[in-house]
């Protein structure tokens, strides 16, 4: 198989989870390590005056990655695999694209949409397997690289520019993908059957892997029970916050009482 060869394994193949190599493991290390770095180098980092430079180089690398990906897949699969690819309806790619516009425009609200919608697809993506993909495959590269760049976007504005979650982002995140995942699974409707086969953010169906979806029954069924479960993700890595913010609030209230007067003297 060649570098940039985009089918992992040959298309006979069955698809399934393959355990994790040890260079997998190496790339998920090194991307927490990283996050452990933007932590705590967060104040001198926001001083740096590279700083927006940097951001503009890890851009420039994340677009070019994946336009390579668009390019391999343009000269190496069908032209409705190739269409799909390019659609930007999953939500990873979707995650991609607010990354770039966060580091572009360093808007608040698309921190608050990235941070849920990125947690819920990314992670989960990043942690499962890359499709069979080996270090010597342009594909491999690609993945971590786009991936790790959604990752440590959301690492970064929430350490080093301090940007915080709140329980009502957590609302809006759901408010607003809850009309686009029905959209896009009309969408996918419209296109499921032969040539174009479209099942983007898996709204119509699981993966072709065994997962734990295939539990969640067909139609409309399975719709709602995954945007329960995208719900419940969302709520799960709100916890952290809403932890932080009422330790922080405990504190404060702790430190108001012992300021306080005890009496006052007649």
């Amino acid at each position: 198989m060649s570098f940039f060869s985009y089918a992992p394994v040959p298309e006979s193949s069955p698809y399934y989870f393959e355990p994790f190599s040890p260079l997998h493991f190496a790339v998920l290390a090194t991307m927490v390590c990283v996050i452990l770095v933007i932590v705590a180098f967060r104040k001198r980092l926001a001083a740096w005056k590279g700083e927006p430079r940097l951001r503009v180089i890890a851009t420039i690398v994340a677009i070019a990655f994946e336009a390579g990906l668009h390019l391999c897949e343009y000269f190496t699969v069908d032209h409705y695999a190739f269409l799909r690819g390019l659609i930007p309806f999953e939500l990873c790619a979707v995650d991609l694209w607010l990354a770039v516009a966060l580091n572009a425009s360093k808007r608040k609200w698309i921190f608050d949409l990235l941070y849920f919608w990125g947690l819920g697809a990314v992670v989960s993506y990043i942690f499962a397997n890359t499709d069979g993909a080996g270090w010597n495959t342009f594909e491999f590269w690609e993945y971590f690289i786009v991936h790790g760049y959604i990752i440590l976007t959301m690492a970064w504005f929430a350490s080093v520019h301090g940007y915080v979650v709140r329980f009502g982002t957590f609302l809006k995140s759901v408010a607003i993908l809850f009309p686009i995942t029905l959209a896009v699974r009309f969408f996918d409707v419209a296109f499921s059957a032969e040539p174009y086969r479209f099942n983007f953010m898996f709204l119509l169906s699981p993966p072709d892997v065994h997962s734990p979806l295939d539990n969640f029954g067909h139609g409309w069924g399975y719709y709602f029970a995954f945007i329960l479960l995208s719900v419940a993700v969302f709520l799960a890595v709100w916890v952290p916050w809403g932890a932080a913010a009422a330790a922080r609030r405990m504190a404060a209230t702790s430190r108001s009482r012992e300021g306080a007067p005890s009496g006052s003297a007649h």
